[in-house]
């Protein structure tokens, strides 16, 4: 993978989850589950293919892996800290 292909992704990345949070925030504020759904899916997403992203990178020996991986990381804590959110709205714990 080449940067400019790994900046476009990573680019498209951020996007997706600037999208996924806003739909995770108007899904607790609202009892709308299919933004719920939007964000759970654009959450698993970002992680899936920043994790896929960051192995690809890491091979070819690139700077990028350590920035899908620390994107990795951030997408991860908030997808807990969704999940956790949507826990307590439902009244599991």
């Amino acid at each position: 993978m080449d940067t400019r292909n790994g900046l476009v992704n990573f680019t498209l990345f951020i996007f997706i989850f600037a999208f996924s949070f806003v739909f995770s925030i108007d899904a607790l504020a609202q009892p709308n589950t299919l933004y719920g759904v939007l964000a759970l899916v654009g959450f698993i997403v970002c992680l899936a293919g920043s994790i896929f992203n960051a192995i690809l990178a890491r091979q070819g020996g690139e700077a990028l892996a350590t920035w899908f991986f620390t994107y990795a990381i951030i997408v991860a804590i908030v997808m807990v800290w969704y999940l956790t959110r949507c826990g307590t709205a439902f009244g599991w714990w």
